[in-house]
């Protein structure tokens, strides 16, 4: 027995509407609403959590498909878990070179203020 559901009418252009086309077929898809409806639920499904978060979207191409597949299967990781924490390791490691590297420049400074001479008519 299916769900009782409401008609909706909408304007789309030309382009949109073989951009819809395109997908009837594909991920189960059997018709034009089919793949609306699909769509209007990965988009609420998509919103973040709370009002300051942002969602961001990331392609990914079958072999990472699987890849992540078996991570899920493995461990319980869901993709949006495993891209997360990507993103904070990354984020982490940028932090940690920026550090390196501005420690770097002030020890290559203090040398160079070690180095050079102090002039008599400078330091009175």
């Amino acid at each position: 027995m299916t769900t009782p559901s409401t008609l909706v009418s909408l304007r789309i252009t030309e382009e949109e509407m073989s951009l819809l086309d395109s997908r009837v077929g594909l991920d189960g898809a059997r018709n034009r609403s089919d793949v609306i409806r699909a769509a209007i639920r990965s988009f609420l499904e998509g919103q973040p959590l709370l009002p300051d978060m942002d969602t961001i979207t990331i392609p990914v191409g079958r072999s990472m498909k699987a890849r992540l597949g078996d991570l899920y299967e493995l461990q319980g990781i869901s993709p949006e878990q495993a891209a997360s924490q990507g993103m904070q390791d990354y984020v982490r490691r940028l932090i940690q070179e920026e550090a390196q590297l501005n420690e770097i420049l002030a020890d290559g400074l203090s040398e160079a203020r070690s180095k050079t001479e102090r002039r008599k008519e400078f330091t009175e």
